[in-house]
């Protein structure tokens, strides 16, 4: 069962699911009308828009923990499948909508087995940069939304890596495609070729095949 914390307005759902995490083994969600500090990997933040959905859930980590933010991004993506619409699945842990534009992102952060899962939503938008998964503006409730998207991902987790990397690679827009991964200073320049054992991706460069463990990957 889903403990269900929603604020009207908060810094980030992140932060606040981790001060109200208190009790062992219990599912946490938290929700917000608006959230004001939003953080993307690394240095990003994540800039609320109207059509903006943001929310944490206390999660256990897949069995190969490298994997679980892997899982929640093709998760969200089945929910939405479920609605009838199609999303893309970038590495590491972007969404994409139907015209290639980032409408989502997750972010996994915790240690050992309490994990939270921050995932953040356009369900629309006007944006010239950002997508949305729906393309028109509508009324929506986000407490609602929030709960159902989280409810589909604790009863659809997979026990399977291997069945895991399948279902995500089929809703990678970049498989086989020439990509290049930037980390840091270094750029690398191949073809991407799917995910490695431990979630990574795998390039096949001029060099000889690639394992990528972190980076900012862009379609050349």
């Amino acid at each position: 069962m889903i403990k269900h914390v929603h604020v009207d307005v908060c810094d980030s759902t992140q932060d606040l699911l981790k001060e109200q995490t208190t009790v062992s083994g219990e599912t946490l969600l938290v929700s917000t009308n608006r959230q004001t500090k939003g953080r993307g990997r690394g240095v990003n933040v994540w800039e609320e828009l109207p059509g903006t959905l943001c929310f944490s859930l206390s999660i256990e980590p897949h069995s190969v923990m490298s994997f679980t933010a892997l899982e929640m991004s093709l998760l969200v993506a089945r929910f939405f499948e479920f609605e009838g619409c199609i999303i893309g699945l970038k590495w590491p842990n972007d969404l994409w909508d139907s015209r290639g534009l980032k409408c989502g992102g997750i972010l996994v952060q915790g240690s050992g087995s309490r994990l939270y899962a921050g995932i953040g939503i356009n369900l629309f938008s006007n944006h010239k940069d950002f997508g949305g998964v729906y393309l028109e503006s509508f009324e929506f409730d986000k407490k609602s939304w929030s709960y159902r998207i989280s409810e589909y991902i604790l009863a659809h987790r997979y026990s399977q890596t291997e069945a895991l990397i399948k279902d995500w690679e089929i809703r990678c827009p970049h498989m086989g495609k020439d990509v290049t991964i930037t980390e840091g200073n270094e750029i690398l320049h191949g073809t991407f070729m799917g995910l490695g054992q431990h979630g990574e991706a795998v390039l096949r460069t001029e060099g000889g095949i690639k394992n990528i463990f972190n980076g900012t990957l862009r379609i050349i």
